[in-house]
């Protein structure tokens, strides 16, 4: 990619860095005249739709949040040739693992001020609905490193999870098997090893560890392979500075806070990001956080002006003559609302085309027969099989009535007929889905 123009505005310079699914370049946009860094998926991983979800995800996550303390999005493309592109604010500073590297360790004071911030950021995605699950010194940039004017930045969210429901990802439509491990074995959470899901506690589990790591100059646990390593998280308990030869290290009050991160249970651990950084402010007993951190309390990240404004209802539902249409409104909590339409979705045996916030598109191939039961028995007691003569594309669209109100949803679907027939018996399946589904979330 060195000297293209990417996207029609960004000249690429020179190569930056590869990590295993992803290269970074540096990039020149003249109008306005400044540095950003390109990412782009490695040629071999396009064609694996796993990854290409991984990398798309990453784009809508940074597209809608922006924080002083997350990376910058500037400019995306999931079309080009190339494949998909991430366009981010260019960052000169070190990342923590270098920093690490070069200094050994950190005082308590200065990883209480860099702590401030990773909380800051972390709340304030955390009230988002996005956990990050990868949080560790390789994804935090450390800018101007060792001034007063240090400050942390957190990057890569390519792992990341929306818990919000406008937002479901094909893979967790296709795959009801328990989520595999996911993060790095160094600062993995135990609730990824044993296979279930992790909330925002499971990325306040890797800020121990980091915590750790930032004091004592070294991680918690070192193991001579990575089965080992995972299965410490799962099953030790974690040393404590004096069971590593570094007694005195910090005050007891001190290393109770970390140790609270570190618990096996998310129930021990601290409940948000914004209690931990408080807390630790408390045990050290010195002011580090500073005023405009606070702003996590109203839930409401600041933003930058590349980046456009979140959204909080779906993708706007198309006027069509030539589709069928079918809307109602459910009542229940957004993560059950998502689990259900995951479970029909399932069981109607649908292949995901494309999943973008608010909007899932599957395309249920015909003439077909309905799986029998299926994750949560839809369909039990009725007539098996749906015959149809045509395949069918479903968009399903979801959206709440008021941003405030998490517990009022619209649901609409739009389906159209994928080989262009609207036949009776074609119109007959869609209405049938509509009445299923809306039984199905109401629990009849």
């Amino acid at each position: 990619m060195l000297g293209e123009l990417v996207l029609g505005k960004y000249q690429v310079t020179r190569a930056l860095d590869e990590g295993g699914m992803s290269k970074i370049y540096l990039a020149h946009q003249s109008s306005p005249a400044r540095d950003v860094v390109v990412k782009v998926l490695k040629a071999p991983l396009r064609a694996q739709p796993k990854a290409v979800e991984h990398f798309r995800r990453e784009v809508h996550i940074l597209s809608r949040f922006a924080h002083p303390h997350a990376v910058a999005y500037c400019d995306s493309s999931t079309g080009d040739a190339r494949g998909p592109i991430l366009v981010m604010e260019h960052l000169r500073g070190i990342d923590l693992n270098a920093l690490l590297h070069r200094e050994g360790r950190l005082t308590a004071e200065r990883t209480g001020r860099l702590l401030a911030q990773l909380c800051d950021v972390l709340q304030a995605a955390h009230d988002a609905g996005i956990v990050h699950r990868d949080v560790k010194p390789g994804n935090l940039m450390v800018l101007y490193p060792g001034t007063p004017q240090e400050s942390l930045k957190l990057m890569d969210f390519g792992l990341a999870k929306m818990s919000s429901m406008l937002y479901i990802s094909p893979e967790d439509l296709v795959d009801f098997n328990l989520p595999a491990a996911s993060g790095t074995p160094e600062y993995i959470a135990p609730e990824m090893v044993r296979g279930t899901d992790m909330d925002r506690r499971g990325d306040l589990y890797s800020v121990g560890v980091l915590l750790f790591e930032m004091l004592a100059g070294r991680r918690p646990f070192v193991r001579r392979s990575i089965e080992a390593l995972m299965l410490a998280h799962a099953d030790d308990a974690p040393p404590s500075f004096a069971d590593i030869g570094q007694p005195g290290l910090v005050s007891p009050a001190l290393e109770a806070v970390i140790q609270s991160c570190l618990a096996k249970s998310p129930d021990d651990r601290p409940a948000k990001a914004w209690g931990l950084a408080q807390a630790y402010e408390k045990a050290l007993g010195k002011r580090l956080i500073v005023a405009r951190a606070q702003a996590p309390a109203t839930g409401a990240a600041q933003r930058t002006s590349s980046a456009p404004a979140p959204s909080t209802s779906s993708t706007p539902v198309p006027s069509d003559r030539n589709a069928v249409r079918e809307s109602f409104e459910a009542r229940m909590p957004e993560s059950m609302a998502m689990v259900k339409l995951k479970g029909f979705i399932y069981d109607l045996g649908g292949e995901v085309i494309e999943s973008v916030p608010g909007m899932i598109r599957v395309r249920i191939e015909g003439p077909a027969e309905k799986k029998p039961g299926g994750l949560f028995g839809w369909g039990s007691g009725r007539k098996a099989g749906l015959q149809t003569a045509s395949s069918t594309d479903l968009e399903l669209h979801m959206e709440r009535k008021a941003p405030a109100q998490s517990n009022e949803l619209t649901i609409t679907l739009v389906m159209r007929p994928g080989g262009g027939m609207m036949t009776p018996e074609w119109r007959d399946r869609c209405n049938r889905i509509g009445r299923d589904l809306k039984a199905y979330l109401m629990g009849r």
